[in-house]
């Protein structure tokens, strides 16, 4: 099934308030020294049994160096990709289920530390685990269709993998440029593949469905369904 994808669709209450959350706390707080470093995932930390809220917001700050192109990159998940999932889902269950992704994926981080103790000392942030539990669930949902860019057709798997392989590679990169050790520095990609494994067991891409729809259109709700009910007088004509 083909379909005309909108070059900017609507941007969606949940998605927008993510982003929101991302823009406003990477850039005015996440570089406040003692106010960043209370944002951010250190494992140690968390382990030695401080700070035990920043597996969530690490989710909502950007690290410094390239973190203005990262906010670029949610800014364009959550409105291409995520709103489109929103719209399909419903804000509730598109937000659950990319904070539970990334919960589980920044929680996945300490359970490493506890393993390879180099990981204690590395720093986790940004929504990287977010954006790639949308880009997988996103490809997912709608494998079935093709999107069509004018006279072009391109397959939602093929956007949602390069959406999902970007933002999973991001935090490395990030790592690397701030001078973490290549030995450790692969740790960065833990929580996004978690990330990703929570997403596909959300969708359960293995079950049967019925259509999952075009993308761009939202999903009917409170739609009120009509049968025609037929008398006897009918069935005799």
């Amino acid at each position: 099934m083909s379909y005309t994808l909108e070059v900017l669709p609507r941007f969606r209450r949940g998605a927008f308030t993510l982003f929101a959350l991302v823009f406003v706390i990477s850039m005015l707080l996440g570089d406040r020294g003692a106010v960043a470093d209370a944002l951010t995932l250190e494992p140690g930390v968390v382990l030695d049994g401080r700070q035990w809220w920043t597996p969530l917001t690490s989710l909502v700050r950007h690290p410094e160096g390239l973190g203005l192109l990262g906010v670029l990159g949610t800014l364009l998940v959550q409105w291409v990709i995520g709103s489109r999932l929103e719209g399909f889902w419903g804000a509730a269950r598109y937000l659950i289920m990319v904070l539970v992704a990334g919960l589980l994926g920044y929680a996945s981080s300490l359970a490493l530390a506890l393993v390879v103790p180099a990981v204690e000392q590395l720093s986790f942030a940004g929504p990287a685990p977010i954006n790639v539990a949308a880009a997988v669930a996103f490809a997912l949902v709608f494998a079935g269709e093709t999107m069509s860019f004018g006279s072009r057709e391109l397959s939602p798997l093929v956007l949602g993998g390069i959406a999902a392989g970007l933002a999973l590679v991001f935090p490395m990169v990030v790592a690397l440029v701030a001078g973490a050790p290549v030995g450790v520095a692969w740790a960065v990609l833990i929580p996004g593949a978690v990330a990703a494994v929570v997403a596909t067991v959300f969708v359960q891409p293995w079950r049967k469905r019925e259509n999952s729809g075009k993308v761009g259109r939202d999903r009917p709700r409170n739609q009120t369904h009509l049968r025609v009910v037929r008398t006897p007088e009918d069935m005799l004509n």
